[in-house]
């Protein structure tokens, strides 16, 4: 169980999509808000669902996810 969170630091490392769930997780932790209210239209209930989907993405997703990571830190709470 320890090897899993060092696999997930490396892996957003080099993912900007697990970045941006990373990012989406601060957010709602911050603003006090859920996943399941925040993301309902995706289904998610935990930043796990956001990896999942995620997780392999294409390049061209990739990229459009470090453009969405840098909205996230600056998304104020509402």
């Amino acid at each position: 169980m320890k090897l899993l969170p060092a696999l997930l630091i490396l892996a957003a490392c080099k993912n900007d999509c697990v970045h941006m769930c990373q990012r989406m997780d601060r957010w709602v932790t911050e603003c006090g808000y859920s996943w399941e209210a925040t993301f309902e239209d995706e289904g998610w209930e935990s930043i796990d669902d956001c990896y999942d989907d995620h997780w392999e993405a294409e390049d061209s997703a990739k990229k459009t996810c470090k453009q969405q990571a840098g909205q996230w830190d600056r998304k104020e709470c509402y």
